[in-house]
């Protein structure tokens, strides 16, 4: 196989607020795009994880940080690698979706990718392939940041990254699941302001939603932050 040419990355907007995205294919995709890895949004990388193995990848994408989404049988080959100024965080996310509580996890991916973007580092999401796993978690950021419906935040992934499928009996079922979570933090929050990035809601806001699902908390928007970026 052919070395892979990376260009110059060209931030793309962002989704805009509650909006519905148009459906485009990508002009060009080929079968060796699902191996490189697509911006998404401004500072966020969606991608397979055997791009930390490529140091002019990340070099040339001056990647700072990767969210790695695994499940437990995949630790001996899904592992930190050393590379000087890369900070490494693994999920361990349980492999059987279906039976497992999932919303957490995507709470506190969505509190990472917050900070990252915050402190305007550039972010590699990624799973083994980058199409079921890390897709479900950059959609459901969307649905968080950007008050997306879940099928309105898939494709807006698949619009960036056309091989991204949430699996339709797994993670799909449970980005709608968080739509609705999503949906009963909106309502127990209140609006927020264009620029806010901290949690900054009162703490009995937070105990309705808690009480609504028990054990998840809201978390912080990165809309303010990521639409100065992308200006």
């Amino acid at each position: 196989m052919e070395a892979i040419q990376y260009q110059p990355i060209q931030w793309p907007e962002p989704p805009i607020v509650r909006t519905n995205p148009i459906y485009l294919c990508p002009p060009i995709w080929s079968h060796e795009d699902r191996y490189n890895g697509q911006p998404i949004i401004p500072n966020v990388i969606l991608g397979p994880y055997h791009l930390v193995r490529k140091p002019e990848f990340i070099q040339e994408t001056q990647i700072s940080y990767v969210i790695c989404i695994r499940d437990p049988s995949e630790r001996l080959f899904l592992r930190e690698m050393p590379l000087p100024g890369v900070e490494f965080c693994f999920l361990d996310v349980p492999a059987d979706v279906n039976k497992s509580n999932i919303i957490p996890y995507f709470n506190q991916v969505n509190q990472l990718l917050s900070q990252a973007i915050e402190q305007g580092r550039t972010t590699l999401l990624c799973c083994s392939d980058g199409i079921d796993k890390s897709a479900s978690f950059m959609s459901a950021f969307l649905m968080s940041a950007y008050e997306l419906t879940a099928p309105n935040a898939i494709t807006f992934v698949q619009n960036r990254r056309y091989c991204a499928t949430p699996s339709p009996q797994g993670y799909r079922i449970k980005l709608l699941e968080y739509e609705l979570l999503c949906s009963a933090q909106k309502s127990a929050g209140g609006t927020m302001s264009p620029g806010e990035t901290k949690c900054s809601r009162r703490r009995e806001d937070d105990e309705m939603v808690e009480d609504l699902v028990p054990g998840v908390r809201p978390i912080a928007t990165a809309v303010g932050v990521a639409n100065k970026r992308a200006r």
